[in-house]
């Protein structure tokens, strides 16, 4: 999606009568919330609006690491230069609106929930909004209200569902992006190929900051070259070295029945020699009785 930014739509759009007053609030409150991009601290918060939410829904509902990432940078992906970087870096932004096949992305939430009551007013029905772009005409019961549709956790958390509904059906992750987007074969195909060129750079990067939070033991290397050459020392000096009869002996002494023999003697023998011995003296002094 090639969105155009737009941050004052109201000179773009006519608005409703019925929407002038409100507007009139909104554009005083513009001020104070639209966010500044200026700094990596603000840069990183708002990359975060979604990618949290959407990291967590990933978690919540099984699905593969990256992948609505990555539906989210093909549906709302924004362009926006890192100031600590200095490069420009793609970020899914929580205030899209696409209609009629154009996108904007406004500055704010505020300005976001305006736009869209604006569209509405004027009978505009098919309409994307949010990190994961919902269209509110395809999926009328997704929202209770515009307010909501722009809330980050739950435009997120509807696209999770709605993308493991579509795995259910499909029985494949990949299958069910593409029919996110659409079910027709020719814009499910091209939509998959970019879903999947995504994917690659989201799991990779959710990779990656996994591990940079592991704590990671790092090898003792005093102590294993001080093995290495405990090893060398034994495996070198014949003095260290066992005869093959000694150890052939020690693996004999665990098999089963070793203990019976030693030194020469069988001890399973004298055993049986000792009972009878036993027997007889109990014999004798019980009068001749046999025991059966």
């Amino acid at each position: 999606m090639n969105a155009t930014p737009i941050f004052r739509f109201a000179l773009t759009r006519p608005i409703k009568a019925g929407l002038a007053a409100g507007m009139i609030l909104l554009m005083a409150d513009r001020a104070f919330s639209a966010p500044l991009l200026d700094n990596p601290q603000a840069f990183e918060k708002n990359a975060q609006i979604c990618s949290i939410p959407i990291q967590s829904q990933e978690r919540a509902k099984g699905i593969p690491k990256g992948l609505l990432q990555a539906i989210s940078l093909a549906e709302s992906g924004r362009w926006i230069k890192n100031p600590a970087t200095n490069k420009g870096e793609n970020i899914a932004w929580p205030w899209t609106v696409t209609t009629g096949g154009k996108g904007h992305f406004l500055p704010n939430r505020l300005d976001a929930i305006a736009f869209v009551k604006s569209l509405q007013a004027d009978g505009v029905q098919n309409i994307d909004v949010g990190c994961m772009q919902i269209n509110l005409k395809y999926h009328p019961d997704a929202f209770i209200s515009v307010e909501q549709a722009f809330d980050p956790r739950i435009n997120t958390a509807y696209a999770a569902s709605f993308l493991k509904e579509r795995k259910n059906h499909t029985h494949s992750w990949i299958e069910a992006a593409g029919d996110y987007h659409s079910t027709t074969p020719d814009l499910n195909a091209l939509y998959t190929q970019k879903i999947t060129a995504l994917w690659h750079k989201t799991a990779k990067s959710d990779f990656m900051t996994a591990s940079a939070d592991t704590t990671i033991t790092q090898p003792d290397v005093a102590a294993t070259q001080r093995f290495n050459r405990a090893f060398k020392i034994r495996r070198n000096n014949t003095a260290f070295s066992r005869p093959g009869q000694e150890i052939a002996n020690r693996v004999n002494a665990l098999k089963p029945g070793a203990n019976l023999t030693r030194g020469g003697e069988n001890h399973e023998q004298s055993f049986a020699q000792r009972r009878q011995a036993q027997l007889a003296a109990w014999r004798r002094k019980n009068g001749g009785l046999t025991v059966n």
